[in-house]
């Protein structure tokens, strides 16, 4: 079964090109063509389009020939596969998750009766009925609040942190909002996520929650749909995940449709099993060094 279209829509190339200003500056990068040409600790720097990005505004066929330009260089290019959606994909397997609010006409009723899992509005009724809120929030405390959890997330993980000049430079630059879940009267925040606008289609890279038993995550992807049917958003992506993972499992839970990605590149694109060996060793350093070494690490992560 083939993806509906709307949901197989490429970033714009104007929004890539704003992105890619914006990772090259904040990491020092230099700039070639389309190119953002990232540093190796160890060997060649690769040539990425574009790290950070789960696609592009590049189709398959594009990206074949850019990669073709490429030859005898480190090269990275990710985009949208398209392929079958029907079920679930193989395990394992890279996939971009995303909701069709447009085929449900914007209305956050139907998306609740048809496109949530009764485990999906459960938990989110579990966490409204425990007085827990979502709000947008603005300014650099916005920013720190996200950055806290977001961190916390990425240490669960074995991932080292994006430095959050990152974060900054998206709000800033590209119109980022970030949205926080709040428990009651303590006011204590509890999951946050930042998401992008590009036209009709809405993205939300990164998010964290505290692992709770009331859900605060559930909710706050909730709320995240209902501000985007408000702003006439056509299309959510909810980021990248292996299918079969947590991340993977939840998004579903929201209908998530999963939409295979493609890998053109000159090593082994498994970023999963490549980098599992790493995880399991960034988990056990003390916490210190980690969110010290972190930020810095990624500025040679070019698939990351």
């Amino acid at each position: 079964m083939a993806a509906p279209a709307l949901l197989l829509r490429r970033h714009s190339p104007e929004f890539v090109a704003a992105w890619r200003e914006i990772y090259c500056g904040v990491y020092r990068w230099r700039k070639e063509g389309g190119w953002a040409v990232v540093p190796s600790l160890f060997g060649r720097p690769t040539y990425s389009y574009l790290p950070g990005l789960n696609s592009s505004d590049l189709d398959p066929g594009e990206a074949a020939a850019l990669a073709r330009e490429a030859k005898g260089r480190a090269y990275n290019i990710r985009v949208l596969g398209g392929g079958a959606v029907a079920g679930d994909p193989p395990s394992g397997s890279p996939v971009a998750q995303r909701l069709d609010l447009s085929a449900r006409d914007r209305d956050t009723r139907v998306i609740w009766k048809r496109a949530l899992t009764r485990r999906g509005r459960r938990s989110i009724r579990r966490a409204g009925e425990a007085g827990y809120t979502v709000s947008e929030e603005i300014g650099a405390s916005a920013v720190g609040v996200f950055h806290d959890l977001a961190r916390r997330a990425f240490e669960r993980h074995g991932s080292p942190m994006v430095p959050t000049r990152l974060f900054s430079a998206l709000v800033s630059e590209l119109g980022a909002r970030i949205l926080v879940v709040r428990e009651a009267g303590s006011g204590r925040p509890a999951a946050s996520l930042i998401w992008l606008r590009d036209r009709s289609l809405a993205w939300a890279p990164w998010s964290g929650a505290l692992r709770l038993r009331e859900y605060p995550g559930s909710l706050l992807f909730w709320g995240w749909i209902e501000r985007a049917c408000a702003d006439g958003v056509e299309v959510l992506d909810f980021g990248r995940s292996s299918v079969g993972q947590g991340a993977y499992v939840f998004k579903r839970n929201f209908g998530a449709t999963p939409i295979p990605l493609r890998w053109f590149s000159d090593r082994s694109t498994d970023l999963y099993r490549r980098y599992a060996a790493a995880q399991r060793f960034w988990r056990v350093l003390p916490r210190p060094v980690t969110r010290r070494v972190g930020p810095v690490l990624c500025r040679y992560l070019a698939d990351y």
